[in-house]
């Protein structure tokens, strides 16, 4: 079963967000940011003689909601300009054996038993090779062949070994 994928800016961006803000780090992040947001607003009204505590917490209000999206974006952006795989499209071909991957002249490919977690987002599958690393499947690529395509990955794998989503497990 083979098809092909050409990874956009959007499509990255949407990996790196999850990706980050998904770990205990990221959600903490984010819990700090919402309290220092409550704390600037709560201070407000005695906004004189605090103007550094304002603008701590005014900065840490927007850190995690604001500032790291915008780094996310932009690393992105530059990571489709800069890395070849993205650059072109990729075909990705699936047999009994496991992933095999054609990009940019090269060719790679993993066994089915080194996929250790898939995530899905709206418009994304993430098939983790390791804790970081992950092959990104765009659904509008995969189109009308979705449904089938995760089904064949779903029979090739130990579902009692890789973390799948909930609509996935059963």
């Amino acid at each position: 079963m083979k098809f092909t994928t050409n990874i956009k800016t959007n499509e990255l961006f949407q990996f790196l967000l999850r990706h980050s803000y998904a770990g205990i780090s990221g959600k903490v992040g984010l819990v700090i940011s919402l309290a220092a947001a409550v704390m600037f607003l709560r201070g407000i009204p005695d906004f004189a003689g605090n103007e550094t505590k304002m603008i701590v917490l005014g900065f840490l209000a927007l850190l995690f909601t604001v500032v790291n999206p915008v780094m996310l974006y932009t690393r992105a952006k530059k990571q489709k300009l800069m890395n070849p795989a993205y650059k072109n499209a990729m075909e990705y071909e699936l047999d009994e054996e496991g992933i095999k991957l054609y990009a940019g002249g090269q060719e790679g490919g993993i066994p089915w038993n080194r996929i250790i977690r898939i995530k899905e987002s709206g418009s994304l599958y993430m098939l983790y090779t390791t804790r970081i690393n992950a092959f990104l499947w765009p659904k509008k690529d995969m189109g009308a062949r979705e449904k089938e395509i995760m089904d064949y990955v779903l029979e090739h794998i130990d579902s009692k070994e890789v973390q799948l989503p909930k609509r996935m497990r059963g």
